[in-house]
């Protein structure tokens, strides 16, 4: 399967996840979200925390003067289809010669809000999450060609977004059975016999 770009409509819908769960009351704040992708990428591993909020803080900052409260989403929309593009870049060198609507990272995107997603999130639909989870799965598989991207704060945003979606499903479907360290073994299959069982007593 050739490289290609993601769909404006996958980007927006894991952008607008991202921007619905990185804010109170599930999480602290959206520039907290992604002061900590660029805290933990290796590319800005040198950096000072206190450097990363400042990067978080004007992302947002230049963000907001169109997208307002929207803001966080817009700038992890920006980093999912920047990786994209330089995936394809490095993938298609030679498109950087052609006309630039005819180089197959020519797009025209434009961020808006998925109102679909934005319920689901807030709904914990399980099957809509696991879609948006497939978009997630497709969109990297379109970013990963550049050897250094697991090096960018992008990295870090997409394991955010899977975190997300693992977090709402959980909270979803075991609700108050959510498990941490200790489990009892309810033992299901008790009645059963296991042949090895039975030879280890003789």
């Amino acid at each position: 399967m050739s490289a290609h770009l993601t769909d404006q409509d996958c980007l927006n819908a894991l952008a607008t996840l991202y921007g619905e769960f990185y804010k109170p009351p599930i999480y602290v704040d959206s520039q907290r979200a992604i002061d900590q992708a660029y805290y933990f990428a290796s590319s800005s591993k040198n950096l000072e925390n206190w450097e990363c909020e400042n990067i978080a803080r004007l992302l947002l900052k230049e963000a907001s003067e169109k997208h307002k409260g929207l803001a966080p989403h817009k700038v992890v929309f920006d980093h999912l289809l920047e990786a994209n593009v330089n995936s394809l870049k490095y993938r298609y060198p030679n498109d950087e010669e052609l006309k630039p609507e005819d180089r197959i990272w020519f797009n025209k995107y434009q961020f808006k809000k998925s109102s679909t997603v934005a319920k689901w999130v807030a709904e914990k639909d399980a099957k809509g999450l696991l879609q948006v989870y497939g978009m997630l799965k497709g969109w990297e598989y379109q970013s990963c060609e550049d050897p250094t991207w697991r090096n960018d704060a992008v990295y870090q945003m997409k394991e955010q977004i899977q975190y997300a979606i693992l977090h709402l499903l959980e909270d979803k479907i075991c609700g108050e059975d959510n498990v941490w360290t200790t489990w009892k073994d309810p033992q299901l299959d008790s009645h059963i016999v296991n042949i090895s069982d039975m030879f280890a007593h003789h």
